[in-house]
């Protein structure tokens, strides 16, 4: 598995909407998250500006079933 990045979780909801994700619904600071290609959910916490640990990263990336590579391929190129 590649190294990942430390980002917010701002940056990253805004990569996994551009990505082809849905904004379902938001409950206080927390922004549930749909990809439609494979009827996957998760939910992104976004407290003030604090960075996401890279754990937690892979988390929701692996509960919406986007591969780390091709998603670390589209964090370069947007």
């Amino acid at each position: 598995m590649p190294k990942l990045p430390v980002i917010p979780a701002k940056e990253l909801l805004r990569l996994v909407l551009k990505y082809g994700c849905i904004l379902h619904s938001i409950r206080g600071s927390h922004f549930n998250v749909y990809n439609p290609n494979n009827n996957k959910r998760s939910t992104i916490p976004i407290h003030g500006k604090r960075d996401l640990s890279k754990a937690f990263f892979a988390n929701i990336l692996n509960q919406l079933d986007i591969d780390v590579d091709d998603f670390l391929e589209f964090m370069k190129n947007n």
